[in-house]
């Protein structure tokens, strides 16, 4: 997960709140689904739960009044709970979570971006409904 652990132990400077700005015209989506996550995988399928698990959450966090690459762990969280009203855990894990996480781990691995936490681990580690796309996740593992 890394140092931070919640939000709250995230030191004000490091938040990811405070790139707005920096963020405002940007789609790092757009790069990573050209530069990291489309090119290992084939599959048309594959390819269109990409762009749907993209478009839901772009419109989720922005509906929250924030960019999509500066979630927190609350709006993860709603995210998950709004998603698993109208599909299975698995399905959200598979279609949205996977794709979402790895977005995040992206973002906090590429030198070009300021991001020091993963929200989304974030959430599972402190939220309900996250907590239980987790779970599903180790499931998938433990098989």
């Amino acid at each position: 997960m890394g140092v931070f652990k919640r939000l709250e132990d995230v030191p004000e400077a490091d938040r990811l709140s405070n790139y707005a700005e920096r963020y405002a015209d940007s789609d790092p989506w757009s790069e990573f689904l050209v530069t990291e996550l489309l090119p290992t995988h084939n599959s048309y399928q594959f390819k269109q739960t990409a762009r749907l698990a993209a478009r839901r959450w772009k419109a989720h966090v922005q509906d929250r009044g924030r960019h999509h690459a500066l979630a927190t762990p609350t709006d993860v969280e709603t995210w998950c709970t709004e998603l698993l009203v109208e599909v299975e855990p698995q399905t959200v894990y598979k279609s949205y979570w996977t794709k979402i996480e790895r977005f995040y781990e992206w973002l906090r691995w590429h030198t070009d971006h300021p991001h020091a936490y993963n929200p989304v681990l974030m959430a599972a580690a402190n939220k309900e409904a996250a907590g239980t796309v987790w779970e599903t996740k180790m499931e998938f593992r433990e098989r």
